[in-house]
């Protein structure tokens, strides 16, 4: 099994490389300043999971959305077809009695990295050079800014979703010594890689302010409040109520929204 330095720590270590041995100057271009070849780029951005779906056998399911958001999902959940009226609330949607904008959060399309590379060459029609990709790393939620591992692709784009799991499970995730990589993982190497080929140049977006809730460290906060090695990265405060004599601990979520739990600046 090949170990895995990725994520922040892969992010770190090539800045750290370039900076000190990198001898091309555009390298070395202050973040506020991008380099000549972005400004002159032709750009597509794509939201990987509404893309298209190339893999069928990858698709989402009730285990892989678990704790997406406030509301559950409801028993006979499933896929919503390619080509579906978008104001249309499927008939699982309408039985929860909850309205469109409630609902629309919990649709799944099945887009994967299968799906991307599969339009490569439409892509190269189109004439661009660079893709912006929306956050791909393993989260819950369909727009993935509800980081479960930072490190690591979202299982429902590569082909194998229990594998992966199983494989994430097993890491120490504090550790990047322990890291693997997974078959989502194996496949945006390959993509990028089909990409570049291509003379296509890939940008990822990531959330670095907030994580998930499904978050691993923010879980052991929630287990270990006063004895996580991780209770500093969040802003936990303890919340007394008199009236009813109890204390709990609250956390500021992004925009208020407690699925997204801030990280100190």
């Amino acid at each position: 099994m090949l170990t895995k330095s990725g994520g922040l720590a892969i992010c770190l270590l090539i800045g750290t490389f370039m900076l000190t041995n990198n001898k091309n100057p555009e390298m070395s271009i202050p973040f506020d300043q991008p380099p000549k070849w972005a400004q002159e780029a032709i750009w597509y951005q794509i939201f990987v999971e509404r893309f298209r779906n190339g893999n069928i056998q990858n698709d989402p399911t009730r285990l892989t959305c678990d704790n997406a958001l406030i509301d559950k999902l409801p028993d006979d959940w499933k896929l919503t077809p390619w080509g579906h009226n978008w104001y249309k609330q499927e008939k699982w949607a309408k039985a929860t009695g909850l309205d469109f904008y409630r609902t629309i959060q919990m649709r799944r399309y099945g887009g994967d990295l299968a799906g991307v590379e599969e339009k490569i060459p439409y892509l190269i029609e189109l004439g661009i050079n660079a893709i912006y990709f929306n956050p791909i790393n393993d989260a819950p939620s369909l727009h993935k800014y509800d980081a479960r591992y930072y490190h690591h692709i979202d299982v429902t784009f590569g082909d194998d979703i229990l594998g992966d799991m199983k494989m994430i499970a097993k890491e120490n995730h504090a550790d990047p010594k322990s890291w693997v990589w997974t078959s989502a993982d194996k496949k945006f190497l390959s993509l990028i890689k089909k990409l570049h080929d291509a003379g296509i140049r890939v940008i990822m977006d990531y959330s670095w302010n907030h994580t998930g809730n499904n978050f691993w460290a923010f879980k052991d906060v929630e287990k270990h409040p006063e004895s996580s090695p991780y209770k500093d990265w969040y802003n936990f405060r303890l919340v007394k109520d008199s009236e009813a004599n109890t204390t709990e601990y609250e956390y500021e979520g992004w925009l208020g929204i407690k699925n997204l739990p801030e990280l100190k600046n």
